[in-house]
């Protein structure tokens, strides 16, 4: 046994030397003790030979690899010296066409000489009008010409003869543009049901106007330096002339003259004229103050007018009767006739007592509700003062809590200030008007009646003298 390890041993130690790395197992020593030394020895040799022949293949495929490797990378070489010299050929070249080009755009600016100032002030031209042409209404109707003007003053070469007709073109049909009246279809913002873009029928009056003709909608150029320009329906359309005036024109035949608004603003005037606050709005800036001069409006007027009517009519009546003398009770001067009837036998004196007396009877009649329609002339104005005064206290207070910086925040206390002067004076001037007239009724009235009553007690002195 000893024996046998040491040729373990010995062999291990061979294998070490040849630079073959292999672990050897020793074989089980079979239980059957017939199993000789010799067989060990056979079956030892035979896996050092196996695996002398696995190491060998092995090898042989390593040196077959690198070889292979090898090859490839000569191959990469020799691709990377060609790739070199074709960027160095190439970099030569584009080194000669670079010197080639300065050569010529030399030769080309001094064979241009004034041409080249020329074609500078075209594409400055060019891009002064383009911005012109594309916030135009025509150019919704008459398309590309601003594209093609952006081509010609951006471009890097020489423009051919149909870009420098271009500009003269285009300028040509903008100013045809500007005495056209044409009506034409194209998409508008907020002009669908539900306010999204639609396409409509817009009638154009030159470059300025243009409204929908179904129902009479004023459009604007909308300009936005982050999206190109588009047209759409205006906010708050003006008052209802211009679109009478749009309706007109719409409706109008060939060869007729209308007289049409024009907004050379393209659209900014109609906007800030439909942002004006109509007449029941102006109603509402002056609050409560304002509904109750208008009330009193309406009650003095009432009375007044009433008042002329019926003082008319009585005048009326009482000029009939003066001329009748018939006496009566269907007027004051009737009456006065009645009382001078009942009375003309007694004496002078207490005759004109009686007529006195009956007069004074009906001059509350002739001067009833004179003094309230003078009264509510009197308090519209006043109330008008009140209303002013509430509104600097409105003023003041919107000043003292967010300051004057903002001129919004105060417009409402001074809507409410000058609303209600306004109101009170517009309540007021025509109450007193009709309060004059109501007067002056009343007083003629009032003289019939004194005439009357005088002639009556001069004929009766008359008739005294006359038995006496």
């Amino acid at each position: 046994m000893k024996n046998f390890k040491k040729s373990l041993q010995t062999l291990g130690a061979a294998a070490l030397v040849a630079g073959s790395a292999f672990t050897i197992t020793a074989p089980a020593v079979a239980q059957n003790s017939n199993v000789s030394l010799s067989d060990i020895l056979r079956r030892v040799q035979q896996d050092s030979q196996q695996m002398s022949a696995e190491d060998q293949r092995r090898l042989q495929e390593f040196r077959q690899e690198t070889a292979e490797q090898q090859s490839r990378m000569s191959e990469a070489r020799s691709q990377l010296q060609a790739a070199e010299a074709r960027g160095r050929t190439l970099s030569a070249e584009f080194d000669e066409n670079e010197r080639q080009l300065s050569e010529l755009s030399a030769e080309l600016e001094t064979q241009a000489g004034d041409f080249g100032e020329l074609l500078g002030q075209f594409r400055t031209a060019a891009g002064e009008t383009m911005p012109i042409i594309r916030e135009s209404l025509s150019n919704y109707e008459y398309g590309g010409r601003a594209e093609k003007l952006a081509e010609v003053s951006e471009a890097r070469s020489l423009p051919t003869r149909e870009d420098l007709d271009a500009l003269p073109k285009a300028m040509l049909q903008e100013m045809i543009a500007q005495s056209e009246v044409k009506t034409f279809t194209t998409s508008v913002a907020g002009a669908g049901p539900e306010g999204e873009v639609a396409d409509v029928e817009l009638m154009r009056v030159g470059i300025f106007t243009a409204a929908t003709t179904d129902d009479v909608r004023f459009v604007e150029v909308i300009t936005d330096t982050n999206s190109e320009p588009y047209l759409r329906v205006l906010k708050a359309q003006p008052g209802g002339s211009f679109a009478s005036a749009m309706r007109s024109l719409i409706n109008s035949e060939p060869g007729e003259t209308v007289i049409t608004p024009i907004d050379p603003s393209k659209g900014d005037l109609f906007a800030v004229a439909g942002e004006m606050p109509t007449f029941e709005q102006r109603i509402q800036q002056g609050g409560t103050v304002g509904y109750v001069i208008l009330v009193l409006l309406a009650i003095g007027a009432a009375f007044a007018i009433f008042k002329i009517v019926t003082l008319f009519l009585m005048g009326s009546a009482m000029r009939r009767t003066a001329k009748t003398r018939k006496a009566g009770t269907g007027n004051p001067l009737a009456r006065v006739f009645e009382a001078y009837e009942q009375n003309k036998h007694q004496d002078l004196e207490s005759l004109e007592l009686k007529l006195d007396e009956q007069i004074l009877r009906e001059s509350p009649k002739i001067e009833r509700f004179n003094d309230v329609v003078k009264v509510l002339a009197a308090v519209a104005p006043l109330l008008g003062l009140l209303g002013t005064v509430i509104g600097m206290i409105i003023t003041f207070t919107a000043i003292t809590n967010f300051g004057a910086g903002d001129p919004k925040l105060m417009a409402g206390g001074i809507s409410v200030a000058l609303m209600t002067t306004v109101l009170g004076l517009v309540a007021a001037i025509p109450l007193l008007l009709l309060h004059a007239i109501a007067s002056s009724m009343a007083r003629g009235n009032q003289q019939i009646l004194d005439e009357q009553a005088a002639g009556l007690v001069a004929e009766r002195a008359e008739s005294n003298t006359v038995t006496a």
